[in-house]
């Protein structure tokens, strides 16, 4: 950890602005724990943090499926204190098939982040690394951010047909005794409850059945796309997250579980909805996880 403090305060001390950090190892060896000790630490030193979670399937800042990005207020005990600032949507919980979106939405978020003059940018990587198909993405996603240093955690050597070929400083760190493994049991579990809380609040709203591309299952998770402010005509963001619950043909309209009026206002505009991979039944008063059979 220390090798990180000092590589970061000699770029801060030579106003080389905002420093980014991208964290890069598999699952279970200690990413967000190292992302929250360094984000505590450099807060307490008065620098402006920012943290982008771009875990799509453990997600801390912000629902699963998506990518969020967040600016620290406080010191914070976990990942998930820090205060979303803004949202990304993906539709899905792995990479794997969904790999454009996650790229795009990573680099949207360390953007938004420098727009807010963050001094330093985490960013908190999925732990998909196995394969070819992961190392493509890892470097196509490095190559994206075109971050200030590598932070690279592994148990023994399973980074080696990564590393050698990033163009970036890579400071490498051994997995961190503080981590707990899950099972992928136990991952769907805290995604389920993630769900539950960021869907207690949502009620139906009725849309035009044209804004949806195609017409998905019954259950799929959508991404609500719109203007947050009346007469912001050239700002489309996403404005949270949905679930759908009908289609009526008849009358052209879709009908959508969504939070998105009480955290935006009645103001808010949806003019676009984007289906993700994702399917949520209602069980037992929560929300149970499938794959979508379309995705």
């Amino acid at each position: 950890m220390r090798a990180i403090e000092e590589a970061v305060q000699n770029e801060l001390r030579h106003n080389r602005r905002p420093v980014t950090l991208f964290m890069l190892g598999g699952v279970d060896v200690g990413k967000t724990f190292t992302v929250t000790a360094l984000a505590n630490r450099f807060y307490e030193q008065g620098f402006k943090v920012a943290v982008v979670d771009a875990d799509v399937g453990q997600s801390d800042v912000g629902p699963p499926c998506c990518i969020g990005m967040g600016m620290l207020a406080r010191e914070i005990q976990k990942l998930s204190d820090v205060p979303l600032h803004s949202l990304y949507f993906v539709g899905n919980t792995s990479p794997y098939g969904s790999t454009h979106e996650c790229v795009e939405g990573t680099v949207a978020a360390v953007r938004e982040a420098e727009k807010c003059k963050a001094d330093l940018i985490l960013v908190d990587s999925t732990g998909w690394i196995e394969g070819e198909e992961a190392r493509l993405f890892k470097l196509f996603e490095i190559r994206a951010i075109k971050p200030s240093f590598v932070v690279a955690i592994e148990r023994e050597d399973e980074l080696g047909h990564i590393l050698p070929h990033l163009n970036r400083s890579v400071i490498r760190l051994p997995r961190s005794p503080e981590t707990k493994s899950r099972t992928r049991e136990e991952r769907k579990a805290l995604r389920e409850g993630a769900y539950t809380s960021y869907f207690r609040a949502a009620q139906d709203r009725v849309f035009e059945l044209a804004l949806l591309p195609w017409h998905p299952e019954i259950g799929t998770l959508l991404g609500l796309f719109g203007r947050p402010r009346a007469g912001d005509e050239d700002n489309e963001q996403l404005l949270g997250l949905g679930i759908l619950q009908k289609l009526d043909y008849d009358r052209g309209k879709v009908v959508v579980c969504t939070p998105v009026d009480t955290q935006t206002g009645a103001a808010a505009r949806v003019t676009r909805i984007k289906p993700g991979r994702v399917r949520l039944i209602k069980v037992n008063g929560g929300y149970k996880e499938f794959k979508s059979f379309q995705s």
